[in-house]
């Protein structure tokens, strides 16, 4: 019966001692990675490269066979080989192998020092108590942050559903305004169609009779400027007029007279066509200055009035030092303002009235139109937008972040625009409103964001922002940075970025 059981137990036993000896642990080979190095039926090893087979005994003989290192792990022989340390309590983690035996411990188990002489004290236990108690810290932020993320993903879900509720009452509303909009905006061109028309032929008939007095007015003009009556003006008549004085030194001369007339001498078409509406002006502007004189002297005087008796005679020289004579003799014609169109008859005022009136009924129900259009497309925007896989991010929208950093105050507005701005100053310059999620593929998507076409840099480019964003318990901007020209970098941390650590745990675990 004995023996019938060691038959049967044989093979495992067998099979068990051959896997032990198999999976014999190698210096620097994790348990992960010991299949790799399994003895073959005819104690070989293929390097890992497939370049060549050495015998099993070459492993970690401290000469380099394989062109990738890989018969090496253990020692420092391959430049280009990692030691893996077990780091038994903490976490294991691999070394360059020339870090082997070089007498400065670098595994917290003190495993790569162990032909080096070297006695290097086991820490693992007392860092892995450390790293489990910040990874608890950690957890217990992210527990707490994914309890408010959830809370905001509930509140964000709700603002998106209730955009989206919004949309068909609105569109129902405005398709009830369309009818109304529609017909009144007929009733306004009509309307308008009228009042253009008889304000045109108002303005035509008045636009001819202007054109008709200024031609009069040009001919009564140019006969008392032709004294001698033949029919044409030269410059010596035109010459008999100071307003023409343009440079005040009380003579008018030939250059003066030239600006004017540049012929030698010119007719009544002449005359209307190109020197009446010049010479108007600078008669206009020659008045102007002679009224403004006059003004001056007024004042001149009144202050004379109340200066001391001994300042009399010096006051009295000084005034008649100031007098000109204007010798100007030349007639002007007749004042009249001839660019001013005469009040529109009853009839026009009366289309423009009608017309207003149904400007305003139709600009009243078009408000109405614009304002609701302007809803629909705010609430399917805001209801299409990628807020997060669980729309948490849509309760900062509108929402913004600042921090101050030295003389300056940063601002993050997710979704909006970043600025910089003078501590306490209301407006700063643009670093560039929202573009994208720039975190990658997945949920790594959402872990930063790129703000551009910022205001642009003196010399250099449009100011751009880029947010990594972190988990935290409170939504806030942590840190601000320059790592090159009118390039920032924010750090935000808040909860929206915080996932389950429970899982995440687990998930490790396996």
């Amino acid at each position: 019966m004995l023996l019938k059981l060691l038959v049967l137990l044989a093979p495992a036993i067998f099979a068990e001692d051959l896997t032990q000896r198999q999976l014999k642990p190698v210096k620097g080979v994790p348990h992960s990675r010991l299949h790799l190095y399994q003895i073959s039926t005819t104690d070989t090893f293929r390097c890992l490269d497939g370049s060549q087979t050495i015998l099993f005994s070459q492993l970690n003989d401290d000469y380099c066979d394989c062109k990738d290192g890989s018969d090496e792990p253990g020692t420092s022989a391959c430049g280009n080989a990692f030691f893996y340390c077990s780091n038994v309590g903490h976490k294991g983690n691999f070394i360059p192998t020339n870090r082997v035996n070089d007498k400065l411990c670098d595994c917290c188990d003190g495993s790569d020092e162990y032909d080096s002489g070297v006695n290097c004290p086991n820490i693992c236990d007392e860092l892995g108590r450390a790293a489990r108690i910040e990874r608890e810290k950690v957890a217990n932020v992210a527990r707490k942050g994914f309890q408010k993320r959830q809370e905001l993903a509930k509140e964000g879900q709700a603002l998106r559903d209730s955009k989206l509720k919004d949309v068909e009452p609105l569109r129902q509303e405005r398709g009830a305004l369309e009818p109304d909009r529609a017909r009144l905006e007929g009733e306004k061109n009509a309307a308008e169609e009228v009042e253009k028309k008889l304000q045109d032929e108002h303005r035509n008939q008045w636009e001819a009779i202007r054109n008709e007095k200024k031609k009069l007015r040009a001919a009564d003009w140019f006969d008392e400027l032709d004294l001698d009556k033949n029919g044409k003006i030269d410059r010596e008549e035109l010459r008999q007029n100071s307003f023409l004085d343009d440079d005040h030194d009380g003579f008018v001369n030939e250059d003066e007279v030239k600006a004017y007339l540049n012929v030698d001498e010119a007719d009544l078409e002449h005359f209307q066509s190109l020197m009446y509406d010049r010479l108007k002006s600078a008669r206009h502007q020659h008045r102007e200055e002679a009224r403004f004189k006059e003004e001056e002297e007024k004042e001149r005087a009144k202050a004379l009035e109340n200066a001391p008796d001994d300042d009399d005679l010096l006051a009295e020289e000084d005034r008649h030092d100031g007098e000109e004579s204007d010798s100007e003799s030349v007639t002007s014609p007749e004042s009249e303002d001839e660019d001013k169109m005469p009040e529109y008859p009853a009839e026009v005022q009366q289309a423009s009235e009608k017309a207003r009136e149904a400007r305003r009924l139709f600009d009243e129900v078009n408000m109405k139109v614009q304002d609701l259009d302007s809803k629909i497309r705010d609430a399917e925007n805001f209801a299409n937008f990628d807020y997060g896989e669980d729309s948490s991010w849509a309760a900062l929208k509108d929402k913004c972040f600042d921090r101050n950093v030295q003389q300056y105050t940063y601002q993050f507005c997710p979704f909006g625009q970043n600025t910089q701005k003078d501590t306490g100053a209301y407006s700063g310059t643009s670093l560039g409103s929202f573009k994208e999620w720039s975190g990658g593929e997945g949920m790594k998507k959402y872990s930063k964001m790129h703000f551009g076409d910022g205001q642009q840099c003196w010399n250099g480019p449009k100011r751009s922002t880029d947010i990594t964003i972190e988990c935290g318990e409170e939504s806030e901007l942590v840190e601000v940075t320059e790592p090159a020209k009118c390039e920032y970098h924010f750090t935000f941390r808040t909860p929206l970025a915080c996932s389950d650590p429970d899982v995440e745990i687990v998930h490790e675990e396996l």
